[in-house]
């Protein structure tokens, strides 16, 4: 259930931890909502945009499972201690935001706002998600840095994902967070402002999203580990309604995202 590559030749890391769509018959019967809904939480073909540099052998780890089954982007003790049926450690992660919103690392809700469960669910079920899925998509990804931080100076992790087009307050395609400046430095952030604006990309940073729980955890700048979470609008490749794939919009997006990473793969190891 998750896809992972070493390639210790470049000093990217490429991290995809919402596009899976693996739905399997044991969580689809457990819940009350149909497929097509949970598949609104996806980030839906952010895998298949960067298929090209995924099979060009760049470093990455993928999740196949849904986001709406583990999201690995949370902190592991998010947890919303009212969807499990037995009383559970009183972590003060389980009173974020986005756990009281119903999205924690478990999530209650969907992208609607509707339960996905009709009943709660056990203590057992809950770490058995964490130990077999989250847990496992850190090791990959912390090993991969690990490793590369032995041989280059500077490493990048590129933590993409994709937004409704509404989300931002004017026509943005592209949204860098690095967490208010702390996962990533200016320069770096200004390299891959730039080669995403070579393809007339409007960006814009940390607004409204600055980085969630991976590019927060991992990015260390001061000691040469630089994660930038990378937004892209849905209108973009795809009929943020229906989900269809907008064929020739794809391609093309995927075409230049394929070389934009190139390019900042090649100013990264010069850095080094």
């Amino acid at each position: 259930m998750i896809e992972s590559n070493l390639n210790s030749l470049y000093p990217i890391i490429i991290s995809i931890p919402h596009s899976g769509n693996e739905y399997s018959e044991n969580f689809l019967s457990s819940t009350q909502l149909n497929k097509n809904e949970l598949e609104y939480s996806e980030d839906s073909y952010v895998d298949l945009l960067l298929i090209k540099i995924i099979k060009s052998n760049f470093s990455y780890v993928k999740a196949n499972f849904p986001r709406s089954y583990v999201d690995v982007n949370r902190h592991p003790f998010e947890i919303d201690p009212l969807m499990v049926s037995r009383r559970i450690p009183n972590f003060i992660n389980s009173y974020t935001s986005k756990t009281q919103s119903g999205i924690g690392v478990i999530p209650r809700v969907s992208v609607y706002g509707n339960d996905i469960y009709n009943h709660l669910l056990t203590r057992k079920e809950i770490i058995r998600r964490l130990l077999y899925y989250y847990f496992p998509y850190h090791k990959k990804l912390k090993y991969l840095i690990k490793y590369l931080k032995n041989k280059f100076k500077t490493i990048l992790i590129l933590d993409f994902h994709s937004m409704p087009s509404i989300s931002t307050e004017k026509n943005i395609d592209i949204v860098l967070g690095n967490n208010n400046n702390l996962s990533c430095d200016n320069k770096i952030i200004s390299l891959i402002k730039h080669h995403f604006s070579l393809y007339d990309y409007s960006i814009t940073e940390n607004n409204p999203y600055s980085g969630g729980f991976i590019t927060k955890s991992l990015g260390q700048p001061d000691t040469g580990i630089h994660v930038v979470q990378i937004e892209i609008s849905r209108s973009l490749y795809m009929n943020e309604q229906s989900l269809e794939k907008n064929i020739s919009k794809m391609n093309l997006l995927s075409n230049n995202l394929n070389i934009i990473i190139n390019n900042i793969n090649t100013d990264i190891k010069n850095i080094n």
